[in-house]
């Protein structure tokens, strides 16, 4: 976890995993989230904003290194990432409780805090040691992201959720219609699993792939339009959202794409208004 630094001087709260878990506790969810901050003032920030949108801390851990942070950067409107390394995140231990389906109803893992040996390691036991459905998201940010631990992430994981580039660019193939998409979500797949895909297509809207089968939904222009860091998280906060409440697929991705464009109107990817997440269970997208 850690914090955005925008152009302007805005710092927000933010990372993959962490936004996903904002937003599904803005959903009325309980997640657990498992992630470690620094014994600095910027971890102490994300402790005290963790509690004001009352979520719980028990898998938060705190170690010697400092708080991540990621200087956020835009050309043509797109934003590029530069995270700093050897971070507190990077140096992930096993959390004090089990990661199964005694407590919990699906474990959600992002690609990026497995860029370091020692995060990497924990999150591999957690994998192993989990009877919990499994929802992958894959983030890649060069040069933080290996393909050969795409075998350990996806091998029998129940959902994938990437965007039509990162399907493009781990098959090597264009994967911008239909058929494209189809094609490449087949051939990941095959070479390194996963069940259910979700592809994000960013103002063209997003796939929902189950081996032949494809469900479309388009994506609203967002109003107004501020940034797209956090979309792609909204998204999937959404889709895990609609899967655990029993929506339907097409459901499940009409709505998702709706909320993502709701928060390219937000500066940053976590929003701290109520009324934003009882838009989805008021019916958005119904």
């Amino acid at each position: 976890m850690l914090f955005d630094n925008f152009p302007d001087g805005q710092s927000i709260l933010g990372g993959a995993p962490f936004n996903v878990a904002w937003n599904l506790q803005g959903f009325g969810m309980e997640p657990e989230f498992v992630s470690a901050i620094g014994d600095d003032d910027a971890g102490r920030r994300i402790t005290e904003r963790m509690q004001s949108w009352q979520m719980s801390t028990a898998g938060l851990q705190t170690n010697e290194h400092p708080t991540g942070e990621v200087q956020v950067e835009f050309q043509d409107g797109q934003p590029s990432y530069e995270i700093v390394p050897d971070r507190a995140f990077d140096f992930l231990k096993m959390p004090d409780f089990p990661v199964t389906s005694s407590g919990f109803a699906l474990l959600y893992v992002g690609s990026l805090a497995s860029r370091n040996a020692v995060s990497r390691d924990t999150i591999r036991q957690i994998i192993a040691d989990s009877d919990l459905p499994r929802f992958v998201d894959i983030n890649i940010r060069l040069p933080w992201f290996d393909k050969k631990w795409l075998h350990t992430l996806l091998h029998g994981a129940h959902w994938v959720k990437l965007s039509d580039e990162e399907l493009s660019q781990l098959t090597d193939t264009p994967c911008k219609t239909a058929d494209e998409i189809r094609a490449g979500v087949q051939r990941l797949s095959a070479e390194f699993g996963g069940e259910q895909f979700f592809v994000t297509c960013g103002s063209r809207g997003a796939y929902a792939v189950t081996g032949g089968e494809l469900i479309v939904a388009d994506a609203p222009t967002p109003n107004p339009m501020r940034d797209t860091v956090g979309a792609g998280d909204a998204f999937a906060a959404t889709t895990i959202y609609g899967l655990l409440s029993g929506w339907d697929l097409q459901r499940t991705i009409r709505t998702a794409t709706r909320f993502a464009s709701r928060v390219c109107g937000l500066t940053g990817a976590t929003s701290d208004d109520a009324a934003l997440y009882q838009s989805v269970n008021d019916g958005l997208a119904t």
